[in-house]
């Protein structure tokens, strides 16, 4: 796979995901109050992604973008699956504090800017697979609405899938690598995004009905 093929193929879902905002900056959708974080989880993957692509394709060092996105990207995650959590809420943001404190002195202190930060990589997309899998079930046998009907089932669904393989990828990598080739992370990695997509296009769907029921 070129290098511009390589490119394309990440950046496109990107860009896809990027636009689903199109309603709510322009036709000025109503989003809820605990979707704004989503929206500026969009904002800010789109953006860095842009950015350390552009960078990789010159020849030039993007591991520093890297650390800041993966800091970026636990934090949005973690806040993102504890909305709604209410009967263990307190564990889990206890176990989220003390996560995010160890990913942000790995990426900002111990590793360097110019390597690769695999120890709070894999733990923490250990920790947020396990936390996906846990909303996984409440939102598909606790639900009053049909799972495929609620937009977070495709935003944890995507959160799922990505952190799962990134965990498999740290933890036993040798194992992994035989049985599957790098590039289907590669895929799997930019398949969150059209999960993300999903999660917004159901989201609409679901607003716009809102808005016609209430006129």
């Amino acid at each position: 796979m070129t290098g511009e093929a390589r490119l394309a193929i990440s950046l496109v879902p990107q860009i896809l995901v990027f636009l689903s905002l199109i309603p709510f900056l322009i036709k000025k959708v109503e989003i809820e109050k605990e979707k704004i974080l989503f929206v500026l989880f969009i904002s800010f993957s789109s953006i860095m992604e842009i950015v350390a692509d552009t960078f990789s394709m010159q020849g030039l060092n993007n591991y520093v973008f890297g650390h800041i996105y993966r800091a970026g990207e636990f934090f949005f995650f973690f806040f993102l699956l504890l909305q709604g959590e209410k009967k263990y809420r307190v564990f889990w943001l206890a176990a989220g504090l003390v996560m995010g404190v160890f990913v942000l002195i790995d990426n900002f202190w111990i590793t360097p800017f110019t390597q690769f930060t695999s120890s709070s990589t894999s733990a923490q997309s250990v920790f947020l697979f396990v936390f996906s899998s846990k909303k996984i079930i409440t939102i598909t046998t606790k639900n009053f609405i049909p799972f495929h009907k609620d937009e977070r089932f495709y935003m944890v669904t995507g959160i799922f899938i990505y952190t799962g393989i990134t965990a498999l990828m740290f933890i036993i990598p040798g194992f992994v690598f035989q049985i599957l080739p790098m590039w289907i992370y590669f895929f799997v990695a930019n398949g969150t995004n059209f999960f993300f997509l999903a999660s917004m296009v159901v989201y609409y769907k679901r607003r716009k009905m809102l808005a016609e029921a209430l006129k």
